[in-house]
């Protein structure tokens, strides 16, 4: 009869083997949903100041012409700006897609690796 030792460290270590790759998607979705949720407040930081900047015009136009001129103005700004936000947006969710491929294909390597090792 084979009489096999216990060890704990050996158990430890395989279950960390076996989460790494879980955890590190989680690290790597949380610092994505970081990049999202900044990217949001600095979007809901353009929009409060182009509202801030219209009411304002509003108050200083001493005739319609110049309010509609300053209003058009202010239209062009927010789009420029939020033209670059949306630029912005497509490379946050490049670069996460990109990790998240880059994640799968460690694991899935290491599947491989730990299936033939099993063999």
């Amino acid at each position: 009869m084979t009489d096999r030792n216990f060890d704990p460290s050996a158990l430890i270590e395989s279950y960390r083997d076996a989460l790494a790759p879980a955890l590190h998607a989680q690290q790597e979705a949380l610092k994505a949903f970081e990049r999202v949720a900044r990217y949001q407040y600095a979007v809901a930081g353009d929009y409060l100041e182009w509202t801030l900047t219209q009411a304002q015009a509003v108050l200083a136009a001493k005739s319609p012409a110049e309010l509609a001129a300053k209003q058009a103005e202010l239209g062009s700004k927010i789009s420029e700006q939020l033209r670059g936000r949306v630029q912005e947006l497509t490379t946050i969710t490049s670069e996460s897609q990109s990790t998240l491929n880059q994640l799968f294909n460690e694991a899935t390597a290491k599947v491989v690796e730990l299936s033939k090792k099993a063999a």
